[in-house]
């Protein structure tokens, strides 16, 4: 996708059909790293795109000062234009951080957020989340398990949270003891779009 200033963000997608869902990698990966469970989404029907921020993979734009979530509000809209009936994200750490202030602050229009460890101080988004569904992940013992609570507590009737043993970090989760449950959780967040009341497993 070519920006406004000249850059290139660089995507991958999977799968068909008009059910996007945008996946946005943490500080320490790059697109690749979504590319196991991207391609588990797309047997679901959905049709996962993963992205390289600025500075990531081969995407060539600069960093700046918010560019991130303001990037994911352009894709989002361009996804919009180009005819997709829904687009939700999926982001770990930075990119949930991102996910998040991109519709909070930026006024993506997304049908979805889930969010793994989000990077985000949850004060930023007071009074301005999107009212649509939000799963949030977390482990207990790491650095953003009280963001996450947070975050839920900001959005009680639309947001579930779930915590897990351990110190696992955001795209971590995926891979680690816990990986069937996430995994689980995140292909019925997205496929069906869960409704039942917010668990704080803590």
């Amino acid at each position: 996708m070519s920006l406004a200033d000249g850059g290139l963000l660089t995507g991958t997608r999977f799968g068909g059909g008009h059910r996007i869902v945008v996946m946005l990698h943490g500080m320490r990966y790059d697109q690749s790293s979504w590319h196991p469970f991207a391609a588990e989404l797309a047997t679901t029907g959905l049709a996962p795109l993963t992205l390289d921020f600025r500075g990531y993979g081969t995407s060539s734009a600069r960093k700046q000062p918010g560019s991130d979530a303001g990037d994911v509000a352009s894709v989002v809209a361009r996804l919009r234009a180009d005819g997709a009936s829904e687009v939700s994200l999926l982001g770990g750490s930075m990119g949930g951080g991102a996910a998040l202030e991109a519709a909070a602050l930026f006024g993506a229009k997304v049908d979805r957020i889930a969010v793994l460890s989000p990077a985000v101080e949850p004060t930023r988004l007071a009074g301005k989340l999107p009212t649509v569904p939000m799963l949030i992940l977390a482990s207990e013992a790491e650095p953003m398990a009280d963001e996450a609570i947070a975050l839920q507590r900001m959005s009680p009737h639309l947001a579930q949270i779930h915590l897990y043993p351990g110190d696992a970090h955001a795209q971590r989760l995926l891979v680690g003891p816990h990986q069937a449950d996430v995994r689980a959780r995140l292909v019925r967040f997205f496929s069906d779009g869960m409704r039942e009341q917010p668990d704080i497993g803590r």
